[in-house]
């Protein structure tokens, strides 16, 4: 990969570059995991994974020319903020402070939604994702019981399926959003606030429910981040596992099949080298879905095979 002279990053709503890089600083020295690294800088912050090894990269760069206590040598603010802002903390040096939070006229809107539910009012979703985000975290921040939560977590569920809606029509004829663009975004975000409802619907034991929001994440990923290995692969299981948990083995079966017959060119791909990160979580995906299948139905000497060619690549020692 190539990087040109422009090294800026889209963060996540509600995260900041001094954020991006305390988190950063943070991991090394607490000895996280590549993998653990990687899952948060892509999910938490949204970045793809190009962007994500890039702004590993940025930071440990600006640490690097603070050790010099050269002035000469601080990146530059505009076209490599994340280095910029890692030199500046390095030396103990301020750095702008962000207002990360939604604006006070759009928590109002999010409370406004959640309120209406509270009276059992008919849900209504908004197109603004800021606000769908607020209102499902909201949602599962609340402590009412009883149909006034159901109803509750209800409107949330909507508001992240209106906005989700409104994402994929901006699309237009485009099949998926553009890596790093407020598209990608926002999908990450939207995908993991609908992870989140659905996980809140089985606790207050609303297996359907739990299933549609699933299903809803699924939506959102395959056709917003539709070209990542990662992001599919994780929706297309996390709702197949719903539908096992619930008692369908062999729907669940049924939903992974499509991962069996989209994934396994990564064993292609990878025929004579070891996967790394986004592909390597694609091929435990395949595996996952493999092992789900196995569970369900006899085994046929296709899906052995291929449960063993995806363990060897899986068991290749990753390049450093």
């Amino acid at each position: 990969m190539e990087w040109t002279d422009d090294m800026t990053v889209r963060l996540a709503r509600g995260t900041s570059i001094p954020m991006l890089v305390d988190f950063a600083n943070g991991a090394v020295s607490l000895g996280g995991t590549w993998s653990e690294v990687l899952s948060e800088l892509t999910e938490r912050f949204a970045l793809p994974f190009d962007d994500a090894r890039l702004v590993m990269d940025r930071v440990q760069g600006g640490v690097v020319r603070a050790s010099s206590r050269n002035p000469a040598n601080e990146p530059d603010a505009t076209r490599d903020p994340v280095a910029w802002t890692s030199y500046r903390l390095a030396l103990g040096l301020p750095v702008p402070h962000v207002d990360v939070g939604l604006s006070p006229e759009d928590q109002s809107l999010a409370a406004g939604l959640l309120d209406r539910a509270r009276r059992l009012e008919p849900t209504r979703g908004t197109n603004d994702v800021g606000v769908a985000l607020e209102a499902a975290r909201m949602a599962i921040a609340s402590t009412e019981g009883g149909a006034a939560k159901l109803h509750i977590v209800l409107e949330a569920a909507t508001c992240l399926s209106v906005a989700a809606e409104a994402c994929i029509d901006r699309l237009g004829t485009r099949p998926c959003s553009a890596e790093g663009s407020q598209e990608w975004v926002d999908g990450v975000q939207l995908a993991g606030a609908a992870r989140a409802i659905a996980e809140e619907f089985a606790r207050g034991r609303h297996p359907e429910l739990e299933e549609r929001s699933y299903a809803l994440a699924g939506r959102i990923v395959t056709r917003v981040l539709g070209q990542c290995h990662a992001f599919v692969g994780r929706a297309m299981l996390d709702s197949a596992r719903c539908i096992e948990r619930n008692g369908d083995r062999e729907r669940a079966a049924d939903h992974v099949e499509p991962v069996i017959a989209d994934f396994r060119v990564l064993l292609d791909w990878f025929a004579d080298e070891a996967p790394f990160d986004e592909y390597r979580t694609g091929l435990e995906h395949l595996l996952a879905a493999v092992e789900l299948i196995l569970s369900v139905r006899d085994p046929s000497a296709e899906l052995v095979d291929l449960r063993t060619r995806t363990q060897q690549v899986l068991d290749r020692p990753a390049p450093n």
